[in-house]
């Protein structure tokens, strides 16, 4: 079995969405430096590097994170090349998805997280579908314009938003994703770490 980690590493350089916190790591105790153990303060927003969307993000009295179904988080997947014509996915780019998949991680490509959004039709096909996951190598699955649509479609729908994923040594085609955000009671979203596993 090979596994495939298609998280962002945390530190200070990791991009975070324009408003967010930036990622602070500080120092509190040094092993090295005569202290008994290293220890360090972590200052993170929710939803820094890769990170799964509640749909409390989005939604007044949705669901938090740590209430989320963690089936919908684990299990088959497939990684989806997508070549888009301008600055959203639309319909005609899902076309190569099977029509089984549940969750779906869609590879953008571009810089420095993905070249596009997802676009609201294109969101809406998902949804039909049954999609339960869409995972996305950009900061936001929606357009930053105007994040709005996309993720109450997704969200209101019952579908888990998994953003900033690296999708760069990633096969395309079927994998199994095990995605396990950080139990954060009330939370509006969290941290996440994101595998995928290729059998042999």
């Amino acid at each position: 079995m090979r596994v495939v980690d298609i998280s962002l590493s945390l530190d200070p350089s990791t991009p975070v969405y324009p408003g967010d916190p930036a990622v602070a790591v500080e120092r509190l105790s040094e092993a090295l430096g005569g202290d008994r153990y290293a220890l360090s303060r972590l200052t993170i927003g929710s939803h820094a590097g890769t990170h799964v969307d509640a749909p409390a993000h989005f939604i007044a009295g949705g669901a938090t994170v740590d209430a989320l179904p963690l089936e919908a988080c684990i299990g088959a997947a497939v990684v989806l090349d997508v070549a888009p014509s301008g600055d959203t996915i639309d319909i005609d780019q899902l076309a190569g998805l099977p029509e089984s998949a549940t969750r779906v991680l869609l590879r953008t490509g571009g810089p420095p997280l993905g070249g596009c959004a997802l676009g609201v039709e294109a969101a809406r096909a998902l949804v039909r579908r049954g999609v339960r996951l869409v995972g996305i190598d950009a900061l936001s699955v929606a357009p930053p314009g105007a994040p709005g649509a996309v993720h109450h479609i997704l969200l209101a729908a019952g579908v888990v938003i998994l953003e900033g994923l690296d999708l760069s040594r990633a096969a395309a085609g079927a994998a199994h994703l095990l995605c396990l955000p950080l139990k954060l009671t009330g939370g509006d979203g969290a941290p996440a770490r994101a595998v995928l596993l290729y059998d042999p």
